[in-house]
């Protein structure tokens, strides 16, 4: 071979080579641009379903604090409505009680207690309670005698008292009526030189009625008052008596009693015999009794009570 011809086969050789690194630099090329391409896919691919997944993510959540959020809802609502839900008969659905604002004016707010008809009624009230011990055996002796009494609570004796609200459900789930006497019965507060002060008897009686919701529910309410010590003992109870007025609200005192509000705890016969005289031939009569701890005699006296009312002819009702 001479040197011409193998100068040429050479060149052609060089040739080749350029040609194969430039294909295969158009090839890499071609092959990089797919490789973003495919990557870009996935890419996009990716972020779509991790959008997709976030909000369906997202969603979810949201149904859960939906779900949540209607769930405490409904049992918010549902627990309103258990402490709403006194058990407390009104005026209209309770067959043995009597209309507060027509019996007190013909009776005790005249000072007449006798009937044209000649009909008997008695009014058994309790003040001062619940108590601990003596509310619970009280009950249970009207119970036993289907007897329906009104209660008139104090707010004092409530918080002292851990078994209050069973008790006070208990009053009210057994028909019973329910009134208020108040929240400290401290007389220097509410009757300062035995005047009444009627803005500290109207802040008293109003934290009893806190008292009694938080017990029994929102929707309890009740018109009938008893003030410490009775209505008739304190000066200056015209202005008193004109809010009552204007608030549709009842203040009941009392034409009969036991005598164990004065002081000491009778023994049961004492205390028959006090209701006896002070019942004497009256046709109506609300009677003043305590159903506190350290009044024993009247848990003890109680039945001999209703066995001899009931001799004379009288008939138990409730005022609401």
């Amino acid at each position: 071979m001479n040197k011409s011809e193998l100068i040429k086969r050479k060149k052609r050789r060089r040739i080749r080579r350029i040609k194969r690194m430039i294909l295969f630099t158009v090839m890499l090329l071609i092959s990089t641009i797919i490789m973003f391409q495919i990557f870009d896919k996935i890419d996009r691919f990716n972020t779509n379903s991790y959008k997709e997944a976030e909000a369906l993510t997202s969603n979810n959540e949201n149904v859960t604090e939906n779900i949540v959020e209607e769930d405490k809802t409904d049992k918010e609502e549902e627990t309103v409505n258990i402490l709403d839900n006194s058990g407390y008969l009104s005026l209209e659905d309770d067959i043995n009680a009597d209309d507060a604002s027509k019996v007190l004016p013909e009776t005790m707010y005249k000072w007449n207690f006798y009937r044209e008809d000649g009909k008997k009624i008695a009014y058994l009230t309790f003040d001062d309670g619940p108590s601990e011990h003596s509310t619970e055996k009280i009950l249970d002796i009207l119970k036993q005698n289907d007897i329906k009494a009104t209660f008139f609570t104090l707010g004092s004796s409530i918080e002292k008292n851990s078994r209050a609200q069973q008790l006070l459900k208990r009053i009210a789930n057994e028909g019973h009526a329910i009134g208020s006497h108040g929240y400290s019965h401290d007389y220097s507060i509410l009757y300062p030189n035995r005047t009444v002060d009627v803005e500290a008897v109207i802040n008293d009686f109003k934290k009893n009625d806190e008292i009694l919701k938080e017990m029994l529910g929102k929707d309890f309410s009740t018109r009938l008052i008893r003030l410490p010590g009775g209505h008739s003992s304190w000066k200056g109870t015209e202005p008193l008596d004109k809010y009552l007025k204007e608030n549709n609200i009842w203040q009941v005192d009392w034409n009969a009693l036991n005598g164990d509000a004065e002081g000491k705890d009778f023994p049961k016969e004492v205390l028959l015999n006090r209701l006896k005289e002070t019942v004497g031939d009256q046709d109506v009569v609300i009677i003043l009794m305590h159903d506190t701890d350290n009044k024993k005699g009247t848990v003890e006296y109680l039945q001999n009570a209703i066995d001899y009312l009931k001799s004379q002819g009288f008939e138990f009702r409730t005022l609401k």
